[in-house]
């Protein structure tokens, strides 16, 4: 019975197994700086603030819950109004099952660029984390505390009970490639590695060499392509590839991002907004719906949903995670 119970927490994703994949996002664009430290201050404006929820599996019970929170800007620039160096800090809780097992970390990232030419800059960044693993064994019934009759929470489960928490401290690093239109739109390209130092102490288990928080790395890509030059409408394709010891995660997709002639014709793309609705698929994992709306390029609002098409579509009815998106981007007053 004992093992019945751990294999069934082990699959409602609650477990300690240091091959467990980490957060991800459908909009995972709109994490920048969790993805890749070089993403600091890498976008034009002086600050920005991006806020995160994802949930994911409601359907299945005591589903997984993130919130994320970021906030990063350009600490230096160059003639070109384009980043030097970048800092960045975000926060994120990820927990689920009856345990509220999960993960909490903060990160600092800072990022460093050289500009090639006015039209392409490449930046490293680096980013140093302070995490938490914790679970809460309480709500737990065992079968030692079952008297004959009736569950009795008073009596001892006789069970030998894992760490209840651990801390860790890590490090990530990435590459970042940007190339900007004339209409200031952007190609991105970028490479990162996460959990860097793989430390034994991100789970919970008590042996360093069994259990080990696997290194992960992330490829990703995202491009603003113009399209009907009379509207200021753009394509926009999106890349993302993710690998974590067993586990890979191939996203592709885009958005059709349709200008809503709200700006003054003087003023030009960054006082635009827009209207953007498309989808993206998860390789062998969700078809994900995604809608947003950009005013002038300083308050974006998003949300999508996963329609589930894995192995457990039968269990969730085929629905999958919900996730909103709120980005605050502007200029101090003393730029503008």
């Amino acid at each position: 019975m004992k093992k019945i119970i751990y294999i069934f927490c082990i699959t409602l994703g609650i477990s300690i197994s240091g091959n467990s994949q980490d957060i991800h996002f459908s909009q995972w664009y709109e994490a920048p700086v969790i993805i890749n430290p070089a993403n600091a201050g890498s976008y034009f404006g002086d600050y920005r603030a991006n806020l995160n929820y994802r949930n994911q599996w409601a359907t299945v019970g005591n589903s997984y819950k993130t919130i994320y929170a970021s906030y990063d800007m350009p600490i230096i620039k160059n003639d070109l109004d384009m980043k030097t160096t970048g800092i960045g800090v975000s926060f994120y809780s990820d927990k689920a099952g009856k345990t509220k097992y999960g993960r909490t970390e903060a990160l600092v990232s800072l990022s460093q660029s050289v500009s090639v030419s006015r039209f392409m800059d490449l930046s490293v960044g680096l980013g140093f984390v302070y995490g938490q693993v914790s679970a809460n064994y309480d709500n737990l019934k065992w079968d030692n505390q079952y008297d004959g009759t009736k569950y009795n929470e008073t009596l001892p489960t006789g069970e030998n009970v894992l760490n209840t928490s651990s801390t860790y401290f890590d490090m990530n690093a990435g590459l970042l490639a940007r190339f900007i239109g004339r209409k200031k739109n952007e190609t991105n390209i970028g490479l990162s590695i996460l959990n860097g130092t793989q430390t034994w102490k991100a789970t919970l288990a008590n042996n360093r060499a069994a259990d080990q928080r696997s290194m992960r790395i992330i490829f990703h890509g995202k491009s603003e392509i113009p399209i009907m030059e009379n509207r200021g409408d753009f394509i926009v394709p999106t890349l993302y590839y993710s690998s974590q010891g067993a586990t890979n995660v191939l996203a592709l997709g885009g958005t059709y991002k349709m200008n809503l002639g709200l700006q003054s014709s003087y003023t030009g793309y960054y006082t635009s907004s827009f209207l953007e609705f498309g989808g993206i698929y998860r390789h062998k994992d969700a078809i994900v719906a995604i809608v947003k709306f950009d005013w002038e390029q300083k308050i974006q609002v998003g949300a999508s949903y996963d329609i589930n098409i894995s192995r457990l579509r039968t269990a969730s009815v085929y629905q999958g995670g919900f996730e909103l998106s709120l980005i605050w981007k502007g200029q101090f007053s003393w730029n503008q």
